[in-house]
């Protein structure tokens, strides 16, 4: 007998969504959150860009930046979701007896993804402050909200990474994922300085 299929959550509706993340269930989890999380911010960007492109002739290729950014996160939440699972049923084996070695495996393969989430929250963060310093004013706060979306993505990220790997901050991908979260902050006040 085959194990059933895991769940995957992109084609739920919102509000389906929103009872699974606040469900007993482990999963989605936090780095699925973080992920859409800095795909809604990434949206953001793309929308005001567009929106700016009258006033602003770089506006089309911020767009077009934002757009390959949102391909770049997609697939990152779903892909999370499954390496904790996996993580997770190795656990329960290696709390079993069983080896160590695959449980590390998966420990630091549900440590990579996010960090990779993190380095893409530090562009979108980026882009989100070129854009709220040279898109349509009338949408700065949009660009500001999505710089500061990505920095929580961020951040939430860092953590994720710190916890699967055993909070060493020894490990370099600690230090990066810790170095990628004080980089989207920059962002983002760089981002929030258009409103003053």
């Amino acid at each position: 007998m085959t194990a059933p299929a895991a769940r995957t959550y992109r084609a739920l509706p919102l509000g389906e969504l929103l009872q699974e993340v606040s469900s007993p269930e482990p999963t989605p989890g936090a780095g699925y959150c973080a992920a859409v999380t800095l795909e809604m911010a990434a949206g953001l960007v793309a929308m005001t860009a567009r929106v700016s492109r009258a006033d602003w002739g770089e506006a089309r290729g911020a767009a077009a930046q934002a757009s390959t950014l949102l391909e770049r996160i997609a697939p990152l939440a779903e892909r999370n979701v499954e390496a904790y699972r996996e993580a997770v049923g190795l656990l329960g084996t290696a709390e079993s007896g069983g080896k160590d070695e695959p449980l590390r495996d998966a420990l630091a393969q549900a440590a990579g993804i996010p960090l990779e989430i993190a380095e893409a929250a530090v562009d979108v963060a980026s882009l989100a402050a070129v854009v709220a310093e040279r898109g349509d004013q009338a949408l700065r706060a949009d660009a500001v909200s999505a710089a500061l979306l990505a920095e929580a993505a961020a951040r939430a990220a860092a953590t994720l990474v710190e916890v699967n790997l055993g909070t060493s901050s020894s490990d370099e991908r600690v230090a990066r994922a810790r170095d990628l979260a004080g980089s989207a902050t920059a962002a983002a006040q760089r981002a929030r300085h258009t409103l003053d």
